[in-house]
């Protein structure tokens, strides 16, 4: 059986950077196991199947692929797929140049897009991501400790005030708040200490990331480490950019502030991997709490071609 595919570099405008994804727009014909297989020959972060959508409300029903196994949905290949699918002419993205609101199917139900066209094609797509969630801050030293070693770095790298917690909006990460960029750059993974905080904490990976002072605006520098889903370092990672917005509304400091109940910032990622990425994040917030998180990004196409399965 042979199924058609197509590669983009996601949260990015130019090719060879961002964070690479393969589609395969058509899905119809295969089974898991072989689109398993396909995620793990191919071996990129994610890689999606595109299906009918079994709720007639959403455009296409998305499958979403790490190397070892199948997750609700990620962020980069959301974006990357809705570029593809509006590229092949699989979906409608409407004739004027602006925002056309999509929904798509995912693991965990019904997912809102915004597909932003400009110059008569879909480069950027918005998401609005699921019903943020978290749990207690993690506050003890032994296991912020172990949590520094897992990342490889001294456990005063650890920002001094606002401590690890576990967030979520589909997929649950452990956000960790670095004392600077310089400490997020040389972060070295401990892959065995890796895999223990996460079953731990019960989260699919480690988001870490620092302030960044930086003139293009209020931003973060972040790195994303998830070896238990067989990503040993993601150059994007949208949805782990959402709940940093979450996370950082829900402690007070969203880079740039709040006003009028919305928060924006950009997310530098894939730097120290030679994938620069870029992901903007708004969160909105409602009496100090965070109600809803949206992550903005474009894509590039880069390859087309056939698979055997």
């Amino acid at each position: 059986m042979k199924v058609s595919f197509v590669t983009c570099d996601v949260f990015t405008d130019r090719p060879f950077t961002g964070n690479p994804l393969l589609v395969v727009p058509d899905a119809r014909g295969m089974t898991t196991t072989q689109m398993q297989s396909v995620a793990r020959e191919i071996n990129y972060s994610e890689s999606t199947f595109v299906l009918p959508a079994r709720d007639p409300a959403c455009a296409y029903w998305q499958r979403t692929f790490v190397p070892v196994k199948e997750i609700p949905y990620a962020g980069h290949p959301t974006v990357g797929t809705a570029v593809v699918m509006a590229a092949l002419g699989k979906v409608a993205a409407g004739a004027p140049d602006g925002a056309h609101p999509m929904t798509i199917e995912v693991g965990f139900g019904p997912l809102r897009l915004d597909l932003l066209k400009k110059d008569g094609r879909v480069a950027r797509v918005r998401m609005e991501q699921g019903k943020p969630e978290w749990k207690a801050p993690v506050t003890g030293d032994d296991v912020k400790g172990q949590i520094a070693a897992a990342l490889g770095v001294p456990f005063d790298a650890l920002h001094p005030t606002l401590p690890p917690q576990a967030v979520g909006t589909g997929n649950t990460f452990l956000m960790v708040p670095l004392a600077s960029v310089a400490a997020v750059s040389a972060a070295l993974a401990d892959t065995r200490m890796l895999n223990h905080v996460e079953k731990e904490l019960g989260v699919l990976g480690l988001f870490f990331f620092a302030f960044d002072d930086s003139p293009a605006g209020p931003r973060l520098r972040a790195r994303m480490f998830a070896p238990g889903a067989g990503v040993p370092e993601d150059p994007a990672t949208g949805s782990a950019a959402g709940p940093a917005g979450v996370y950082l509304a829900l402690h007070g400091a969203v880079p740039g502030g709040v006003a009028e109940g919305r928060g924006r910032f950009a997310i530098d990622q894939g730097v120290e991997m030679g994938r620069p990425s870029e992901l903007d994040v708004t969160v909105l917030v409602d009496g100090g709490q965070p109600t809803t998180v949206r992550v903005e990004g474009s894509a590039v196409l880069m390859m087309r071609g056939e698979l055997e399965v």
